[in-house]
């Protein structure tokens, strides 16, 4: 995997994290607005974690 193409993946992983965790906090929960939220964060959950196996996998 390239290096540019992993930074940035990284990149916006971290920031549908950096945004969406936040706001988890703000919205009422219950609302259309929470649920997809929490969509977004676990996506960039498993964004980053995906990158980071898929450099590991590569670096081997």
């Amino acid at each position: 995997m390239s290096g540019d193409i992993a930074r940035a993946g990284l990149l916006i992983g971290s920031l549908m994290l950096v945004t969406g965790i936040p706001l988890l906090f703000v919205v009422q929960p219950g609302t259309a607005e929470s649920v997809i939220t929490g969509f977004t964060v676990l996506a960039g959950l498993i964004f980053v974690v995906a990158i980071g196996i898929a450099l590991r996998l590569s670096r081997r």
